[in-house]
């Protein structure tokens, strides 16, 4: 199942990046560049709902991701509490700014491993 490919124009006056995603790898993984705030977040959300469907561990490389707002730190968080037992949602690099959120009101979740 292929992941859509988003790609938005930046509105004029603004410094965000638009979300871009794409698979990397073998295909088991999805690279996310970009940034993830209120004009991205139901591109955002779209992303994980196709990732859900995938069987197995949803590895995404988030090196390119500069920024994740609280809320799309939620969604992250509760698509992976969406998760069957045994799954999980694997960030490589993710911005510190999800890490922080992700520490802060999710500790214990441990469908979530972020490694460097």
């Amino acid at each position: 199942m292929a992941v859509p490919r988003t790609e938005r124009v930046s509105v004029p006056g603004r410094p965000r990046r638009p979300l871009v995603t794409d698979e990397c790898g073998s295909g088991d993984c999805v690279r996310v560049s970009g940034q993830v705030y209120l004009d991205t977040l139901t591109d955002w959300e779209r992303i994980l709902g196709v990732l859900l469907q995938r069987e197995g561990d949803i590895r995404m490389d988030m090196s390119d991701l500069t920024f994740v707002d609280v809320a799309g730190a939620t969604s992250l968080a509760r698509a992976a509490q969406r998760l069957p037992d045994g799954r999980r949602i694997v960030v490589r690099k993710p911005p510190a700014s999800l890490t922080r959120v992700l520490e802060f009101f999710w500790p214990e979740l441990v469908a979530i491993e972020v490694v460097e």
